[in-house]
C-alpha cells in the first residue's frame, strides 16, 4: 500500500533478493529446519549487500533465534541504504511457515523504534493470514 508521502517504494514482487539481507528472508530462513537452512546458506553465501549486511554465519544465526524468539524479523539497511523493512510469518494448516507478511519505509521514518511498535499490528495481520489459510494455531 502506498503511503501519502513523496518518498515511496517500488514493488518488489517476483524479483530476486538475498535471504539473509531481508526481513521476509530472515522469516524464511529462521523458521528452516537446521540441516536445510545450513545447507541454503552454503549454496547461496552471505553476500555483503551493504555496510550494514549481516554476513557473519555466528551472527546471523543468533538474529535468527531472537526472530523465532519475537515473532517478527527486521532488516535496518541491510538490502538498501535507508531502507528498514519488518516481517511476520505466515502460516500454513500444518504450522509450517510458507510465507511472510512485511512492511518497509525510509529509515527516518520508520524508525527502529517505531518498527518494534508496529510490530504487533504486524503479527496480528500475519496471524489472520495464517488463520484464513486453515492454521489453528
Amino acid at each position: 500500500v502506498r503511503g501519502p508521502g513523496a518518498v515511496a517504494a517500488q514493488n518488489w514482487v517476483g524479483q530476486l533478493t538475498p535471504l539473509h539481507a531481508t526481513s521476509s528472508g530472515k522469516i524464511l530462513l529462521a523458521y528452516l529446519p537446521a540441516k536445510e537452512r545450513a545447507a541454503l546458506l552454503a549454496a547461496t553465501g552471505l553476500k555483503k549487500v551493504t555496510p550494514r549486511t549481516v554476513t557473519a554465519k555466528t551472527k546471523l544465526e543468533k538474529n535468527l533465534v531472537a526472530v523465532r524468539e519475537s515473532g517478527y524479523a527486521w532488516a535496518l539497511e541491510e538490502l538498501e541504504l535507508g531502507l528498514h523493512a519488518m516481517a511476520a510469518p505466515v502460516r500454513n494448516r500444518d504450522g509450517d511457515v510458507v510465507a511472510a507478511l512485511s512492511a518497509s519505509g525510509p529509515s527516518y521514518r520508520l524508525t527502529t523504534e517505531r518498527l518494534h511498535e508496529l510490530a504487533p499490528l504486524l503479527i496480528k495481520g500475519a496471524d489472520e493470514i495464517s488463520h484464513r489459510m486453515g492454521y489453528l494455531g
